[in-house]
Formats: structure tokens, C-alpha cells, sequence
């Protein structure tokens, strides 16, 4: 089953930026995003007293919101700073 991905700006802008500093990350993370919503495949946990979601990349954490077959970027962020 696929699901339909939406980029939040913010969260297009923070992989643009990581792109800049180390495009290997950056596409690491994208490879994860498109397989989870081609497969619904990742490491992916709901957050505690949230509505948002998290998919693991490496060091990196994407946090997203799931409304049916529909998953929303809201932000990427170093595992330091997710929570």
C-alpha cells in the first residue's frame, strides 16, 4: 500500500540545508522518507502525547503527521534535538 507524502516548507528547507553540509545524509534521509511511502517500511514509532510520528534515519529523525493514507513532513532534526 502506498501512502501520498506532503513536505512541510520547514522541513523541505532542513533537508536542503543538510544537503549543503553532507549531501550523503541528506539523501540517506530522503531514500527512508520515499521507501516508508512507497513500502510504509522504517523505523518508525509514534511520539508520547503527540499526533506526530518519527521515522529513524541514521542520526537523523523525521518527524511527520499521518492522516489516512496521507503522511506530512513537519520537520527533520538531528536525534539530539528531536525531543
Amino acid at each position: 500500500m502506498r501512502r501520498e507524502l506532503y513536505w512541510f516548507q520547514a522541513a523541505a528547507e532542513e533537508l536542503a540545508q543538510l544537503a549543503a553540509r553532507n549531501s550523503k545524509q541528506a539523501t540517506r534521509i530522503l531514500v527512508s522518507v520515499r521507501e516508508f511511502g512507497q513500502s510504509r517500511r522504517g523505523d518508525v514509532k509514534k511520539l508520547a502525547g503527540s499526533q506526530e510520528w518519527r521515522l529513524r534515519a541514521g542520526d537523523w529523525r523525521v518527524i511527520f503527521v499521518l492522516r489516512g493514507d496521507e503522511a506530512y513532513v513537519v520537520r527533520i532534526t538531528d536525534r539530539q534535538d528531536a525531543y
